[in-house]
């Protein structure tokens, strides 16, 4: 019913969407306060450090903000509240999660549509390259080897 090579590309693609399903998987919400405090911290930039969270950071800003944090988690604010309260504070780039709307969304999606384009074209321009007659010779040509090889034949054995 199937040839090996379906069988073959079936099994890539059940594969590679496995992965990207497993991939985006959440273990879950932290489970103590302690947790959600480290959990949000991680999800946001040090203003005036390059390249480090906030809970990475020991500069006095960024210890700053995590006990803004913790003082907010204890007083049983939810983590969209807590992210509100810091980007108007700061300002949207202090948010090291990417926003799923707008130029961002378009930012994260276009790589995968060309990426599954790119592929859709890969796969029709193999499946031409098979499909393409193969050409064979015609009477004439194959009598025109013939003779040739008989000439040669002669040839060799004079």
């Amino acid at each position: 019913m199937f040839s090996k090579r379906s069988i073959i590309w079936l099994g890539l693609l059940a594969a590679a969407l496995s992965t990207l399903v497993i991939s985006t998987q959440v273990d879950g919400p932290p489970r103590t306060n302690e947790d959600r405090v480290r959990a949000l911290s991680q999800d946001f930039a040090c203003p005036t450090c390059d390249g480090q969270s906030v809970a990475e950071s020991n500069a006095v800003v960024a210890q700053e903000i995590r006990r803004d944090i913790r003082r907010q988690v204890d007083e049983g604010q939810t983590d969209a509240e807590i992210t509100d309260a810091l980007v108007s504070a700061y300002d949207e780039s202090i948010d090291l999660r990417p926003r799923s709307g707008g130029v961002v969304g378009l930012i994260w999606i276009v790589p995968v549509v060309v990426m599954v384009f790119g592929f859709a074209a890969l796969a029709s321009v193999f499946r031409r390259w098979r499909d393409t007659a193969v050409q064979t010779a015609s009477d004439d040509d194959v009598e025109l080897v013939e003779s040739l090889r008989r000439e040669r034949a002669g040839d060799g054995s004079s």
